[in-house]
């Protein structure tokens, strides 16, 4: 039952960041966000972690945060992610299943997002390295975005050279902060939410 309930929290609260965000963006004027020109869903699939993003007020307190992509039986995506909350390594595990798919003719770069029916979200791809060892998801109206790595951590300059392409695709990139991944993150400047020095 606590599973269930924190599910539907989780659910609630994702849909109302998304019905938000899309609904302020729905009043923005300015240039459409660039996505990815084609996405290899193949190489997409397997583990990321979450290494930095803009704060929200769901993923404030939380570290740790990993995904998991796969295909589904139905061709979509299955996305299992894995968090602990409290801002806090010794707190359980948390994992969540959650419906993602393909907008058609998007060449795979623009994903909705459903963690529960009816509702959904976009969430697009905006650039992959040729490695498929990073990618930047974000926002329509630039108001979300996210780092995603193989690796649990990125070096400074690997970072600003990602923030750079946030920049280039009009996010303000002063927004962005580090996801704690490790005990000895807490604190560190640089990292946000409530296990973070913002």
């Amino acid at each position: 039952m606590h599973k269930a309930i924190a599910a539907a929290r989780l659910a609630a609260t994702l849909a109302m960041v998304g019905f938000a965000t899309g609904c302020a963006g729905a009043d923005m004027a300015g240039p459409a966000l660039p996505v990815a020109s084609d996405v290899d869903l193949e190489k997409i699939y397997g583990g990321w972690y979450i290494v930095a993003n803009i704060p929200n007020w769901f993923e404030k307190d939380l570290v740790g945060l990993y995904d998991i992509y796969s295909r589904r039986a139905d061709g979509d995506i299955d996305e299992n992610f894995y968090t602990h909350d409290g801002a806090s390594f010794s707190t359980p595990l948390k994992h969540y299943e959650v419906h993602d798919w393909v907008q058609p003719g998007t060449h795979n770069a623009k994903w909705q997002v459903q963690i529960f029916w009816p509702l959904h979200f976009p969430f697009w791809v905006l650039y992959v390295d040729p490695g498929y060892q990073f990618v930047l998801f974000g926002y329509p109206d630039r108001s979300l975005g996210w780092i995603f790595s193989r690796r649990q951590t990125i070096d400074e300059a690997t970072y600003q050279s990602l923030l750079g392409r946030f920049g280039a695709l009009g996010y303000d990139v002063s927004k962005f902060r580090r996801i704690v991944q490790l005990p000895s993150q807490i604190g560190q400047k640089g990292f946000g939410g409530e296990a973070g020095e913002k």
